[in-house]
This record gives C-alpha cells, sequence and structure tokens, in this order.
C-alpha cells in the first residue's frame, strides 16, 4: 500500500513539474497577447483548411467559413502590427517575425 502511494505521488508530481516548468506562461502582458495571437491564427488557418477539405470532398459551399477565416487572419495581422513596437525580447520579437511569415504565407495562398 504504501509502495501504491508513494508511486502516485511521484507520479502526481512528475506531471505538476512538467505542466510547470515546461509549460510556464509567458512572462510580460504582451508576451501572453503574443502567445495569444499565434493560437488564433492557428485556430483560424485549421479552419481555412477545414473549410477546404469540406470544399473538395462533399462539394459544399464554405465561401463563408473561407472568408471567415481570412478576416480573422487580417484582424490577427493588425494586432500583430500593434504590439511588435512593445516587444521587449529578441526571443519575443523573433516569435512575432516568426507569426508575420505565417501570415504573409497564409495570405498568399489565400488570396
Amino acid at each position: 500500500m504504501k509502495k501504491l502511494l508513494l508511486l502516485v505521488l511521484v507520479v502526481s508530481g512528475g506531471i505538476v513539474g512538467y505542466s510547470y516548468f515546461l509549460n510556464a506562461p509567458p512572462a510580460s502582458a504582451d508576451e501572453r497577447v503574443l502567445a495569444d495571437l499565434e493560437r488564433q491564427f492557428d485556430s483560424a488557418n485549421q479552419s481555412m483548411m477545414q473549410a477546404s477539405r469540406a470544399t473538395g470532398a462533399s462539394g459544399m459551399d464554405s465561401t463563408a467559413d473561407i472568408e471567415a477565416a481570412r478576416t480573422k487572419v487580417r484582424r490577427l495581422e493588425s494586432e500583430l502590427q500593434q504590439l511588435k513596437p512593445r516587444l521587449a525580447s529578441d526571443a519575443s520579437r523573433q516569435r512575432a517575425d516568426s507569426l508575420e511569415e505565417k501570415i504573409r504565407a497564409f495570405r498568399e495562398a489565400t488570396d
């Protein structure tokens, strides 16, 4: 019984340590906003791919879904342009540049 309890404690401690140290939230508010923009872009990109697949597979009209994803990405691009001057660390600026490049590629592929 003691071994089982010890095992449960070690496993739960490992899970808590993993989530705390490896998935730590960004330090500043601007970095949290950048992380949110990255998640929103991934979501819009996934919605666009899903709408494209639905159009190809079933022939359904998914123009509204595609346009919604494009609008979301345009909004994200303008928010990113406002955020970039406020970023303090080089790592954040590199992440912002990477996101900007992904947005540019998305827009070139969809426009």
